[in-house]
């Protein structure tokens, strides 16, 4: 059943591909159809006059298990396959050509050209010419791939000698020609620039929102800003064109890759993409880790979204990160009693089992995940002071966070019963929000799921700012005041479970604020912690570091390393299967094959290789 799966996935990306109407595409079934000459059993017969084909999978498992090129990739021929069958019927729609699947070269050259700019890996070793004379052509034919491209899809590719840093090989890959890359980079930019010279307009005198002219309630300043985001989203022109993208081209890296690997994938438009929807997303490599495997982050989709928002129940003339808030430590930049405290937690969660399969990484399918653990973005969700300040993609939540305040002392969120105004921020997202540039020395991060439930739950993003930052002043920032009505928290507050919606009851909760509520405990350092630190800080010595620590009190032993307790990871064992059927269960994977890959991740705890991580051994 998962290769049909595959196959009619990989069909119907090649029909979308192809701009063939939904309601003209022809079934793909399994099935079994003879040779009327050989009596054998066909690998796929094309009914044109049904709209009707069929697969005989035990014919094309065999053929991809006893085929020395393919038996290590199957889907790669599942894929190929899909593709095929779509072009042929394409072509049958288009002339009424009832083309045969085993010999069509069209279909062959159209299956790799489609695979090229897909970003999959190019076959390099040559097709004997034994194969050639069964088939009556080369199915590899690349150069027939790149005319394609050309004359068809208007998309100029040529070849170039590209060295594979992962399995340190040089490969032949397909970019673009010079003109065509040329002509996207131009096209991008001024798209980019249109963009970014649309300025976000500020508050007048007449309208709602001011701080001497607040909205009656936050139902109406939300109400407010989602339509200045619907507005800015629809003449976006470069949002315009990210959302209608047929592939992605790395302009960087000069070849194409899969789509997941976008830093525009989150802006992807899916069935059913909402504010509480996730994407998968490959990284971007870090600097000095040329070669490593690639990991992922969960993002919220933004598929919707032109804002990021922020909910306070009052304002502060100065809104900066809580690293940043003690006026004696940004004076002398000291901030280490703040960092030592995310170090500490980062050694405490590396024990984690969850953590330490995200670390590892795992296999769905033929795919291999590994996923960043954002351990200073966990430390800013769990009481942590961090240079950072929250950010959500979901209105519902910035509402939440808009009527209600903290109460570290009982590790719970309150009602906000006061006569201060409340703020709601909104932050427009440039298309290169989450990359570095020139000119802007603030970046907004995804902290998105995590192995814990809070920042997910939260659809959580950060902006990271320095100590001369100032988040009211960003010229992507603009907020609105409101009066607080008793009646329309006391329903929000309702909605959220009394908050445990968004700060959900689990280990990570129970056992940090423990700590971080109990100013002797914060003292009490490991030397995991420290060296940690150490390795974080280039050219700060870790003698240095000790002393600092030890003048402002800290304690610093092995035997002070956190640690979860027995019956914490019972308590984690014996609701690892509904928390991972909660986390998954609005996780997008953007591929053709992504809700076979959804169901092998919504299974993982039944894999052998990773039951570890959700059962006691």
């Amino acid at each position: 059943m998962e290769v049909m799966e595959m196959l009619r996935a990989f069909y119907s990306e090649a029909l979308r591909f192809l701009g063939v109407p939904r309601e003209q595409w022809a079934e793909v079934k399994e099935g079994v159809a003879f040779d009327s000459e050989d009596g054998k059993a066909k690998l796929i017969s094309i009914d044109y006059s049904k709209q009707t084909i069929l697969v005989c999978l035990p014919v094309l498992k065999q053929l991809v298990q006893l085929n020395p090129h393919t038996s290590g990739d199957a889907p790669s021929v599942y894929r190929g396959y899909g593709y095929k069958l779509a072009r042929l019927w394409q072509q049958y729609l288009k002339t009424g050509e009832q083309r045969t699947f085993e010999h069509d070269k069209d279909s062959d050259d159209f299956a790799l050209a489609l695979g090229i700019i897909k970003g999959l890996p190019q076959m390099d070793t040559p097709v004997s010419e034994e194969a050639i004379r069964a088939i009556g052509h080369n199915p590899f034919d690349r150069d027939a791939a790149i005319r394609l491209l050309r004359n068809e899809f208007g998309i100029g590719c040529k070849t170039i000698q590209a060295f594979d840093q992962v399995n340190k090989v040089t490969r032949t890959v397909v970019t673009l020609t010079d003109k065509a890359r040329q002509y996207r980079i131009a096209e991008l930019k001024e798209r980019y620039e249109a963009s970014v010279s649309q300025p976000l307009p500020e508050i007048t005198d007449e309208q709602l929102g001011r701080r001497d002219n607040p909205f009656p309630d936050v139902d109406d300043a939300a109400a407010y800003i989602l339509q200045q985001e619907k507005q800015r989203l629809a003449s976006d022109p470069y949002r315009q064109v990210i959302g209608k993208e047929q592939y992605y081209f790395d302009d960087e890296r000069g070849y194409f890759r899969i789509s997941w690997a976008s830093p525009h994938v989150s802006y992807y438009p899916f069935k059913g993409a909402t504010s509480s929807s996730f994407v998968v997303n490959q990284l971007s490599e870090r600097p000095g880790h040329h070669g490593e495997l690639p990991r992922f982050s969960i993002k919220p989709s933004l598929a919707n979204n032109k804002f990021l928002f922020r909910g306070q129940s009052q304002f502060y003339d100065k809104c900066v990160p809580g690293m940043f808030r003690s006026e004696e430590n940004v004076a002398h930049h000291q901030y280490v009693e703040d960092v030592i405290q995310i170090n500490e937690l980062e050694v405490l969660l590396r024990q984690h089992p969850l953590v330490r399969l995200f670390e590892q990484g795992f296999y769905l399918l033929h795919e291999f995940f590994c996923f960043r653990v954002d351990y200073e973005g966990l430390a800013q969700h769990y009481y942590g002071r961090t240079p950072m300040l929250d950010l959500t993609s979901d209105m519902e939540v910035a509402k939440f966070f808009a009527v209600t305040w903290f109460n570290m002392t009982e590790d719970r969120y309150e009602k906000y019963t006061s006569n201060e105004l409340g703020v709601l921020y909104y932050y427009d997202l440039a298309p290169d929000a989450f990359t570095r540039r020139d000119g802007r020395d603030y970046l907004v991060e995804t902290i998105g799921k995590q192995p814990f439930m809070r920042s997910g739950n939260q659809s959580g993003f950060l902006i990271r700012l320095d100590d001369t930052k100032d988040f009211n002043k960003l010229p992507e920032v603009r907020y609105v005041f409101f009066r607080h009505d008793s009646a329309i928290t006391d329903r929000i507050f309702a909605a959220s479970g009394n908050g445990d919606k968004y700060m959900p009851h689990e280990m990570l909760r129970t056992h940090w604020h423990k700590r971080m509520n109990d100013e002797k405990a914060r003292k009490e350092i490991s030397t995991e912690a420290v060296q940690l630190n150490f390795k974080n800080n280039t050219g700060v010595s870790h003698n240095s570091i000790v002393k600092e620590l030890r003048s402002k009190g800290f304690h610093i032993s092995p035997k002070n390393k956190q640690s979860f307790s027995e019956e914490e990871l019972d308590l984690y064992y014996s609701g690892a299967l509904d928390f991972w059927s909660e986390f998954c269960s609005n996780i997008h994977i953007y591929s053709p094959e992504g809700a076979l890959l959804h169901k092998h991740l919504m299974n993982l705890p039944n894999d052998p290789r990773y039951r570890w991580a959700f059962y006691r051994e």
